[in-house]
């Protein structure tokens, strides 16, 4: 219905000054469904279930590519945008408008309709490639690992060394001069961390990380067609196309900042080869006063867990720390977080009760509403399974907050109020969030453990590292709750792709101050408080590999550009076409890059973000550096402020994706130059 209304719309003066919104009403009602089908694919524990969102996902994703190839639709938003009609309309619906006609354009739209069938169903392919490749992730070449036997029998570890022989009867193509190591459980990890024995370590370290075969070839499937469907565009390669419209601009200034930042963490005095240095007195046979670049050369992938565990054993204390999760319930969390979002948002997270059917599973998963605390007014609502055991942590956008269009008759209150949450006073469409976590579901009695702190004997304890994620993925939560905008298209986390990690990100920053963490985390049992101690005990072994984690971090980026760029693919080779190999790209590059060099595994089959970023990996970095920025200029003094939150919220947060990031930051930091958006804003970012 919404499409005939959008196509019958150019013949009157009403109909072009509504025809925005129609576009992205029709938008929301096409994403309410596609983004439904990708949670219950990824999320739902019944394959049936499974399978029925794939077909309706692979189904509504190909209508969605039809409509962005109709040229009628695109030709009337054009001549609406172009000529005088647009002075009728908000900016948020130009903005919206600017954005669908990059959309259609980016969509192949100018093309025959002969070469707009063959970009549809390039882009459908694509789709169904990454979709295998992220269902595939997980899974290895091998679940077994030979090693030679003499190393074997050198395994101090003699009940280690009997559990592994104990399943020699189940192990694959069996040698006498060969032991096969189970890759699963703890034993991988305990070689890796304990054996003397660098060959098993190697073998071990390079199974482990080794992805099956037809995993490559689905990434260098997805990796050619993306080259090719840019190609089609005009663009110079798939990073062109991807960063036109992005805070970045180009390939060239994305590399240019990866550069920089591994130069600096390689040049610090107490930088990366500090760092590497510090392993590398504990390896064996290590020569003293030997150059930085052989240091490098010499600690291998390998060696970093067992070379970290002799650093550790060297220079703990008599005395063994505390744990810390004891401190650290699920349920301590999340109070800690509304107690923090009331002081700095004034907003509050209430539980609110689950009817029959409304959740994917009724006992562990919980409802929470966003509540403003000067309106009593619900701005949405999370959906959290903190127990998911398919699901890395991750949070989905199920729905999107807009306007309705009741005041132009393409839509009610009534008919909508059955389908989506409505504001209670306001005609408004409120988010709908999902934040899954697969941490370990504790036993109690043969029931689950509590979410909200009443089951003390009992809770879910966290690692420092999993309070991180549950704050990371807050922040997406809180992005999409605060920005609430008229239209879907731009809003909450609908933003420029390398701005969108920075809510998330400064959340990082919250959750690893003392002042913060000592101030909400409690002991399950007896009450008392986390002390500001046993965090900087706890903190300092995790930061121990910091600045490497960093330049790892930016290899992954650099790998995700040169996968994408204009080198990639040569089209006029066909032979050279079909050949291609990533996994030859990934050798050469970590062979450059140092520092842990992997020249061996096939890893970069299991780094899912070359298909769901790709070439905006680097966002992670960018937006570290600007949450950095962010939290120096508002929250360093005092990260419990209201007037720091409140002018966070106003200056990026409200906004979604409908004001330039650039000028959002230049109101957070009040740094005007920051609004040019050039190359010299790039520079202040980097060194404000």
């Amino acid at each position: 219905m919404v499409r005939t209304m959008l196509l019958e719309a150019k013949n009157t003066e009403d109909g072009k000054l509504t025809y925005i919104r129609k576009l992205d009403q029709l938008s929301d009602i096409l994403c309410r469904v596609i983004d439904v089908a990708e949670f219950i694919r990824v999320v739902h524990p019944s394959q049936k279930w499974v399978d029925a969102a794939q077909k309706t996902h692979e189904m509504m994703f190909e209508y969605m590519n039809q409509l962005n190839t109709n040229v009628d639709l695109y030709k009337t938003l054009a001549n609406i945008l172009d000529l005088y009609v647009a002075k009728g309309l908000s900016d948020e619906e130009i903005e919206v408008g600017k954005y669908l006609r990059q959309d259609f354009e980016r969509s192949g739209i100018a093309m025959d309709p002969e070469s707009r069938d063959n970009f549809v169903a390039i882009t459908q392919q694509i789709s169904l490639l990454g979709s295998a490749f992220n269902n595939e992730i997980h899974n290895l070449e091998s679940y077994w690992c030979s090693v030679p036997r003499h190393e074997f029998e050198s395994l101090e570890n003699n009940s280690l060394k009997q559990e592994i022989q104990s399943m020699q009867s189940r192990a694959p193509g069996q040698n006498k001069s060969e032991v096969q190591v189970p890759l699963a459980g703890h034993i991988p990890y305990t070689l890796l961390t304990n054996c003397k024995s660098e060959e098993i370590r190697k073998r071990v370290w390079i199974a482990l990380h080794n992805s099956p075969k037809e995993q490559i070839q689905t990434l260098d499937n997805f990796i050619k067609y993306r080259a090719l469907l840019a190609n089609m565009l005009g663009y110079k390669s798939y990073a062109d196309y991807q960063l036109e419209h992005k805070m970045a601009k180009n390939p060239k200034n994305v590399i240019t900042f990866l550069r920089n930042l591994q130069e600096t963490l390689l040049s610090k005095k107490d930088g990366v080869v500090s760092e590497v240095k510090g392993l590398y007195k504990f390896k064996p046979n290590c020569k003293p006063l030997v150059s930085d670049e052989r240091v490098l050369n010499e600690v291998k992938p390998w060696d970093r867990d067992y070379l970290l565990a002799l650093e550790s054993t060297s220079t703990k204390s008599l005395e063994t720390p505390e744990s810390i999760s004891n401190y650290l319930s699920v349920g301590t969390i999340m109070s800690g977080l509304d107690k923090l979002f009331r002081s700095i948002y004034n907003v509050g997270l209430v539980p609110e009760k689950t009817e029959k059917g409304e959740t994917w599973d009724q006992i562990q998963v919980r409802k929470l509403s966003y509540v403003d605390l000067s309106t009593n007014e619900v701005l949405g609502y999370l959906y959290v399974d903190f127990w998911s055991a398919k699901v890395l942590p991750s949070h989905f956008t199920i729905v999107c907050s807009r306007e309705l269009n009741s005041d132009i008759g393409s839509e009610s209150r009534s008919e909508m109020e059955n389908l989506v949450h409505l504001s209670k006073d306001s005609d408004y469409q409120l988010p709908v969030i999902s934040l899954v976590c697969n941490f370990l579901k504790p036993k109690c009695g043969g029931r689950i453990a509590g979410f909200a702190g009443r089951d003390e004997d009992c809770p879910t304890l966290l690692t420092l590292e999993q309070v991180d994620t549950i704050f990371h993925e807050m922040g997406h939560a809180t992005h999409s709750m605060l920005g609430r905008t008229r239209l879907h298209n731009l809003s909450g986390t609908r933003c420029q792709t390398d701005f969108v990690e920075l809510p998330s990100v400064l959340m990082e920053l919250f959750s690893s101050d003392p002042r913060v963490l000592c101030k909400i985390a409690r002991h399950h049992k007896t009450g008392e408080p986390l002390s500001r101690e046993l965090l900087e005990k706890h903190q300092s072994k995790r930061h121990a590999l910091k600045l490497c984690e960093e330049y790892l971090q930016s290899k992954m980026a650099l790998l995700d550009q040169v996968l994408h760029d204009e080198n990639v693919v040569d089209f006029s080779n066909e032979q050279a076409f079909q050949q291609f190999s990533s996994t030859e790209i990934y050798h050469s590059l970590e062979k450059k890059l140092k520092v842990f060099s992997d020249e061996y595994s096939t890893w970069h089959g299991k780094f899912p973000h070359l298909f769901s970023y790709g070439a905006v990996y680097y966002s992670y970095l960018l937006d570290r550096a600007i949450a950095e920025k962010i939290w120096k200029g508002l929250f360093k003094e005092d990260p419990w402020s209201r007037e720091a939150g409140e002018k966070y919220k106003q200056s990026i947060l409200k906004w979604g994706g409908t004001r330039d990031p650039w000028v959002c930051l230049a109101d957070a930091l009040d740094e005007p130059a920051l609004r040019k958006a050039d190359s010299r804003a790039m520079e202040i970012i980097g060194h404000l």
